[in-house]
């Protein structure tokens, strides 16, 4: 996906040496927002703050959602198949509506 196609997506915390926090499974602490949502991004400094963690930013990450650990095996298993493994991706998505419109003139 390029750079700027949507505004949806995930924020994490990053901390200063570029590691996002999460558990030993990369889980991370993440929260799903439009980018520059002020009141998603408080929240997860508030629950950042909780765990004693007073240093790093939260981290934008475009196009991204939250799955659950079904949602991944689904998408693992639709790579398998030669598809695109999310298909809620919205880059795959404006492609195929590109070539259904067909070729610019």
């Amino acid at each position: 996906m390029k750079s700027g196609e949507t505004r949806l997506g995930v924020y994490v915390w990053e901390m200063p040496d570029g590691r996002w926090i999460g558990d030993e499974d990369n889980n991370f602490l993440s929260i799903q927002s439009m980018f520059g949502n002020k009141e998603r991004i408080e929240l997860l400094a508030k629950a950042v703050s909780h765990y004693g963690i007073e240093e790093g930013q939260p981290k934008f990450i475009e196009g991204s959602r939250q799955i659950d650990e079904e949602e991944f095996e689904y998408q693992k298993q639709r790579l398998r198949w030669g598809l695109t493994p999310d298909p809620l991706d919205i880059g795959v998505h404006k492609e195929e509506m590109a070539k259904l419109k067909g070729p610019k003139k």
